[in-house]
């Protein structure tokens, strides 16, 4: 599986974005072995709010995107997700919301789909994660 993170939600309403063509391809494609992760979709609009959208233009994103988007297509963000994320954020200093996507990966041992290399490296780290976190005796399934 894939777990799609922000910057492909992002790409898909830039043209001018690099990544615009695969980032259509990607979000027109989701289903079982590619979702959306449900932390991008919060940081998205986040995002927008944050870089002035009004009401009615985060509307007409969030239109479109239920349109595109299949409540099936979206992985949730679980309780295990915030416990590695919170871990994966203090040792490794990852963002939140990177955190969270780079969590969602490890847990499910799912390819980040994503340009953010922090999110990558950690993700290639896996079994070390997955060790580390034994070791501690957090995060009960570990």
């Amino acid at each position: 599986m894939e777990i799609v993170d922000t910057v492909y939600l992002v790409a898909y309403f830039k043209q001018t974005d690099f990544l615009h063509d695969d980032a259509v391809d990607v979000i027109e494609n989701l289903g079982k072995e590619r979702r959306v992760s449900e932390a991008a979709l919060l940081e998205l609009d986040l995002l927008m709010k944050a870089r002035g959208f009004t009401e009615d233009e985060r509307r007409a994103v969030w239109t479109l995107l239920s349109r595109v988007i299949d409540v099936n297509s979206v992985e949730p963000v679980y309780p295990l997700d915030f416990c590695v994320a919170a871990y994966l954020s203090e040792k490794y200093s990852l963002e939140y919301f990177d955190s969270l996507v780079a969590a969602q990966c490890i847990v499910r041992n799912a390819i980040p789909l994503t340009t953010d290399s922090e999110i990558k490296e950690v993700f290639d780290q896996r079994e070390k994660v997955l060790e580390e976190l034994k070791r501690k005796k957090t995060c009960f399934m570990f």
